[in-house]
């Protein structure tokens, strides 16, 4: 007597045929496909969980409303930073010379607004600060003309002009720090609308200015048509050059506002300050989820990727984790971030 399934055949997808065997590749796509729909996106999600988490490791500090406020007050340099490494990874270039832009633009506007004797004459506050947006925006012509004009990376680019400013600011100031700055300056860095500090406040405004540029204008548009593929973009009638010159001039005006914000909150510059910087602005963009490889991504992600970072990095404080180690979770987080988006295959050239 024959068993009562004798003879029939499993149909191809069936449980009985996938049991104990690897995901097919329609069921990975599936899987990939609800991770992505979650509301929110699934940065949103890690950055809730690891709120949770850091509440219940640290007995309630960290939602303590004035923890809250440090970790926002201290993500505001770096998230400005970090949409300004956005425009460069979006146009498939990365800019190593932002912080170290921003330093710059933190030493000349603290400078020229000190009444203190310094590298610059004095200059009234409106002024002083025209002439650090001025060297944010200098330094990123520079790099958008010879990475816009010439075969040379954008890495090498970005790197020389990198070593190039350190060179200068090092050059300018005789390695002396900036002090002092005029009052109003250090004033704004420790002032408070609704609880919340001003340089968050600039930040969101920020945030909000890039989300417009990239997601509602035609230079945005025409950004993440170069980085997606630049030699269609060309044939479309796009003029690349010009495209990577207002790239990375807006990356080093986002630079200077970010040196400036930093110079608000310390109220002293040395040139040796934000050695970091530029480490940071790429860990963000890369926790977030935006593709290194260019022409996919959105603001909102660079913001999460920022917040991720700045809450890992509370928590860690908090417990009392040596910084040390810090930077080696930081690597990790990266690695981890990075192999994800790979892994879900985030190519799909969203706008913010």
């Amino acid at each position: 007597m024959s068993a009562p399934n004798a003879g029939v055949t499993a149909r191809p997808g069936s449980s009985s045929e996938t049991k104990g065997n690897l995901p097919t590749s329609d069921e990975h796509a599936a899987r990939v496909a609800r991770i992505r729909s979650l509301p929110g996106g699934p940065m949103l999600w890690v950055l809730g969980a690891l709120v949770v988490v850091s509440v219940v490791l640290t007995d309630g500090v960290f939602i303590r409303p004035s923890n809250l406020t440090t970790v926002l007050f201290q993500s505001s340099v770096i998230g400005v930073l970090a949409l300004a490494q956005a425009f460069a990874v979006l146009c498939k270039g990365l800019d190593l010379s932002v912080g170290a832009t921003a330093i710059l633009a933190a030493m000349v506007t603290g400078g020229a607004s000190s009444v203190e004797a310094t590298f610059m004459p004095h200059l009234p506050l409106p002024l002083a600060i025209l002439a650090g947006l001025a060297v944010g925006l200098s330094v990123g012509v520079l790099n958008g003309l010879v990475v816009g004009f010439t075969p040379v990376p954008p890495f090498i680019v970005t790197l020389s002009t990198y070593l190039l400013v350190v060179g200068v600011t090092f050059l300018a100031t005789g390695a002396a720090p900036v002090t002092e700055p005029d009052e109003r300056i250090q004033g704004f860095g420790d002032a408070n609308v609704l609880f919340v500090p001003a340089p968050v406040l600039v930040w969101v405004l920020f945030i909000v200015l890039a989300s417009v540029l990239l997601g509602r204008t035609k230079y945005g548009h025409m950004v993440y048509a170069v980085g997606g593929n630049e030699t269609a973009a060309r044939l479309s009638g796009v003029s690349v050059p010009r495209v990577k010159i207002i790239v990375y001039a807006t990356a080093g005006l986002f630079a200077a506002v970010a040196g400036m914000l930093f110079l608000a909150r310390t109220g002293t510059v040395l040139p040796s300050d934000g050695e970091s910087f530029m480490l940071d602005s790429i860990a963000a963009v890369a926790v977030g989820g935006l593709s290194l490889a260019g022409g996919a991504g959105r603001v909102r992600d660079v913001v999460l990727g920022v917040l991720v970072l700045a809450v890992v990095g509370n928590l860690l404080n908090i417990l009392g984790v040596s910084q040390y180690l810090q930077t080696a979770v930081q690597g990790v987080i990266i690695l981890v971030a990075v192999g994800a988006t790979l892994r879900l295959g985030r190519r799909s050239g969203a706008t913010p």
